[in-house]
């Protein structure tokens, strides 16, 4: 239990901080997910096609299929996040800027973190929409096939 108000203002800042790095690892995990699935359903489907008769709707499924794989592997590639803060950064400011007491130093470490909470924000923001991306790419992909495979 916090024992001060700027106390609960940093840890509230801390499981926000904690909170952003759970969803990016669930993001990647089902960013991987979608690079098997349509691994998975262009080997099944893209095998239905016979020997020189891709077609249009053929090229299309793998034009497709090539782009639901690269916006889901731009959301597995390495990204700048910011989710832990060493000690001796936060001695650092706070000697730059005097803090003097726990309560002080509370304060200066959650208004440290908050523009860092902002960052991630909005590389989490981007990184969702390019898996949203690639999740309608793989559902595409498998109408494209489907239609390839059954004309």
């Amino acid at each position: 239990m916090a024992q001060s108000i700027e106390e609960l203002s940093f840890q509230l800042t801390s499981d926000a901080l904690a909170q952003q790095e759970r969803a990016l690892h669930a993001l990647r995990g089902r960013a991987g997910t979608v690079v098997a699935a349509a691994a998975v359903s262009g080997s099944f489907l893209g095998a239905g096609v016979g020997p020189g008769s891709l077609g249009g709707w053929g090229i299309a499924a793998l034009v497709v299929f090539v782009l639901c794989l690269a916006s889901a592997i731009w959301v597995l590639l390495p990204q700048e996040f910011v989710f832990a803060f060493r000690g001796d950064a936060l001695l650092a400011a706070s000697d730059h800027e005097g803090v003097e007491d726990v309560g002080q130093a509370y304060r200066a470490a959650g208004m440290w973190i908050e523009p860092f909470l902002d960052a991630n924000r909005d590389k989490l923001a981007r990184m969702s929409s390019w898996f949203t991306v690639s999740c309608v790419l793989l559902a595409l992909e498998i109408i494209l096939w489907t239609i390839s495979v059954t004309s």
